[in-house]
């Protein structure tokens, strides 16, 4: 069983299910799920991800077990909001099982096939591990510090990154097996899971606008070329992981999509 959160929990809500980004947590989307309080917000770890133990790290059989997992919580339709990885992995739940989906929101991610960007190389990912606590709570208020984000966001920024360290025989180790992390990202690399043809429902892609190379303008037209009814929005002053840097400006977006539907 995949592991889960469901927020804002209640039956007659609209269901949003969420993929956080590489090396992330389910808890990244607690933030947003706050500004939704309209819909139920099911998050879910990626495979080797806050200490889950599976050895599967294949996206084919995360996105079988996304599809029981929503079977056995008697979800039968699905708004899809996926971050980084998350953005590329919904694609291909939708490709698999498009009578369950009824929107697509790609958080700063999804929108480019990242093997017509890299170098070739496979570079081994290395995961941080930290022996002292004030070692790693000053680096991670140096990085919160050297974001644009109001004082709140902040705070829970560094809370949620903190979170994302596990104490292990006195020595602070990421959350994430190395495995996982290195196969799930060798997989978006060499697989092209974006959709390839005009999508069937109602499709966002929100970008942040920090942190961007000189390729992003021609990613994005090649991403309006397969998706002409696409909704692009670049959210500002925004940082990669928008769920929690930038969690009320998506809330806005999304719920002007769903909103598509509605007319």
């Amino acid at each position: 069983m995949l592991q889960s959160v469901l927020y804002n929990q209640r039956n007659n809500k609209p269901t949003i299910a969420a993929i956080p980004a590489l090396g992330e947590r389910k808890e990244i989307y607690e933030s947003l799920a706050e500004n939704l309080k309209e819909f139920q917000l099911l998050a879910i770890d990626l495979p080797g991800h806050n200490d889950e133990a599976s050895k599967d790290f294949s996206i084919e059989t995360y996105i079988e077990e996304l599809k029981r997992l929503l079977a056995e919580l008697s979800i039968s339709e699905v708004h899809l909001i996926g971050n980084s990885i998350g953005a590329w992995i919904i694609q291909h739940f939708y490709k698999n099982f498009p009578e369950i989906v009824l929107s697509i929101t790609l958080l700063d991610g999804g929108h480019y096939f990242i093997g017509d960007y890299s170098d070739g190389e496979d570079e081994e990912i290395e995961l941080p591990a930290v022996e002292k606590l004030e070692d790693l709570q000053r680096a991670i208020q140096e990085q919160a510090e050297a974001m644009d984000m109001p004082a709140f966001m902040k705070e829970k920024f560094t809370a949620y990154l903190l979170g994302n360290f596990i104490n292990r025989d006195g020595v602070y180790v990421h959350h994430s097996d190395a495995v996982a992390v290195n196969a799930l990202s060798k997989a978006v690399t060499k697989t092209n899971y974006c959709l390839k043809e005009e999508s069937g429902v109602p499709l966002l892609l929100l970008l942040a606008d920090k942190e961007k190379d000189e390729s992003e303008s021609e990613k994005r037209v090649a991403f309006r070329l397969s998706q002409s009814e696409a909704i692009i929005e670049v959210i500002p002053k925004s940082h990669h992981l928008l769920p929690i840097t930038n969690p009320a400006y998506v809330s806005v977006h999304f719920k002007e999509l769903v909103m598509s539907l509605k007319q």
